[in-house]
């Protein structure tokens, strides 16, 4: 890894850590998103002492382009019961059961492709559910962060504004 990229990734990580409870879109080439990994825990370490315990999940975007692929995908990532894999309905459910004191960041690469083939209610329903927090009683969070190359993000039927770090 290039020293531009260990850059770039600091400044997305810097960006990110302190973002609780959002939903950002990156720039970011699915090939780096490991990499993103590891900066965003050291992020997570400055920001406070009591955010050093986050759960930082990986989903492969490109590999949940139906709902029902997405769901697996997400469920697996972010260590959910069993009785959110069932379907949809059943995962957004599962999601308002979560810990209030649970921090969690859920980084999906290649997330043009995220819930592509579906109706595009069904991704306004995720960036809607997903994120959530931080909690004032339990000082939990779930920050969502979609992350895609710049020619995926013009192509992607789910059109969000990337966050552009220094190029």
């Amino acid at each position: 890894m290039s020293l531009d990229e260990v850059d770039r990734l600091d400044t997305l990580a810097a960006l990110i850590a302190p973002a609780r409870g959002r939903v950002l879109a990156v720039v970011l080439p699915g090939e780096l998103t490991t990499d993103l990994v590891g900066r965003l825990d050291i992020a997570y370490d400055q920001v406070n002492d009591w955010d050093s315990d986050v759960d930082i999940c990986v989903v492969l975007g490109a590999a949940s382009s139906t709902a029902a692929t997405a769901v697996a995908q997400l469920v697996a990532a972010m260590r959910m019961p069993y009785r959110a894999a069932r379907g949809w309905s059943e995962f957004l459910d599962a999601l308002g059961d979560r810990a209030v004191s649970g921090r969690q960041c859920v980084i999906v690469a290649d997330a043009g492709r995220l819930l592509a083939d579906e109706d595009p209610a069904l991704w306004r329903d995720l960036l809607h559910q997903l994120p959530s927090g931080p909690y004032c009683v339990g000082g939990g969070w779930t920050t969502l962060v979609l992350a895609d190359d710049d020619a995926d993000w013009v192509e992607s039927v789910n059109r969000r504004q990337p966050v552009r770090g220094p190029q």
